[in-house]
């Protein structure tokens, strides 16, 4: 865990090439929170919105698991937080008016650190669902989607989801792959007549795909914006798989139940952002623009349902 570091809203005049976990070979990333986009002035309005206790303080606290390119991870520093996520945070406080401290914890701690106060805010890429928003309300700000990882040397996995039948999956704790694990993909098989799909959770991404790299898994689920830095550092060639039984989610920053104030302003300000083209500019710079949403919201999960597939 890293001790609670203040990250000025500010963009940095000149950049450090990007050589740490996260970046891609074919993209060259200043390691600074907001480098390349434009800096946005402050909304009266906005910064109006937020609750009187985050105005007084000028800042608000974000809990994150910096560990998983492109949504955060840290530089070649090891101390600075990069990524598409840090750049929406930094944009949105630009609006309000305030600053942001971070902390990187593990992905299990993000919504109970929030439900307890520690932090205002948790955003790691957290997709949207409603046994969360029992706890925790959602600023959807892009949508998600997985992929099967494995070697590029096991070529017996194919975009035929029982291929996958009776093999090792690695997952990180928390995530919603498990769900679709072992509640889509092994019904699939066992309605074939093969056996389940083998689940075994881990507690961070990294430990995640050394299970790959070490043979404990045959393949992995992960998020396949994830595609390009993870194969950019994996110590061995692997190829990704696109699967039909994975469904598509909502990534969104997770607010306390009790703080829907902090939540509609946090929304106003993204939808500001978004409307001065910034948002778009961000998912670009992190190669990620087919994740872009239309329409951002609060419980998106509840209110606009996305699909989830049959087993």
């Amino acid at each position: 865990m890293t001790r609670m570091r203040t990250l000025l809203v500010a963009v940095a005049a000149s950049a450090v090439l990007a050589s740490g976990v996260g970046m891609t070979m074919a993209e060259e990333f200043a390691e600074v929170v907001g480098s390349g986009l434009p800096v946005l002035e402050k909304d009266d309005a906005l910064h109006a919105m937020l609750p009187q206790s985050i105005q007084d303080a000028g800042k608000i606290t974000i809990a994150t698991d910096a560990h998983y390119p492109p949504c955060q991870s840290f530089a070649s520093d090891n101390t600075t937080i990069i990524g598409y996520e840090p750049d929406l945070w930094n944009a949105i406080a630009q609006k309000l008016g305030i600053t942001y401290e971070v902390e990187s914890i593990a992905f299990a701690g993000l919504i109970p650190g929030v439900e307890s106060g520690r932090y205002n805010v948790a955003s790691e890429c957290i997709s949207d669902n409603l046994e969360r928003e029992k706890k925790v309300n959602f600023v959807v700000h892009a949508y998600s989607t997985g992929a099967v990882y494995t070697l590029a040397s096991n070529t017996t996995i194919t975009d035929d989801p029982l291929s996958l039948c009776g093999l090792k999956v690695g997952i990180q704790q928390g995530f919603d792959f498990v769900n679709v694990a072992n509640k889509v993909m092994t019904p699939r098989c066992e309605k074939n007549g093969k056996p389940a799909v083998q689940v075994s959770e881990y507690p961070s991404g990294d430990q995640v795909l050394l299970s790959l790299y070490s043979g404990r898994s045959d393949f992995v689920l992960d998020g396949l914006a994830a595609a390009t830095a993870i194969k950019a550092a994996a110590p061995q060639p692997v190829r990704f798989v696109e699967n039909e039984l994975l469904p598509k989610y909502y990534n969104g920053m997770v607010v306390a139940k009790d703080n829907m104030q902090l939540a509609e302003a946090l929304l106003a300000a993204l939808k500001a952002v978004q409307a001065e083209g910034v948002y778009s500019k961000v998912m670009a710079k992190w190669n990620i623009s087919p994740l872009e949403i239309e329409e951002p919201g609060i419980n998106l999960a509840a209110s606009k349902p996305l699909p989830y597939p049959e087993p």
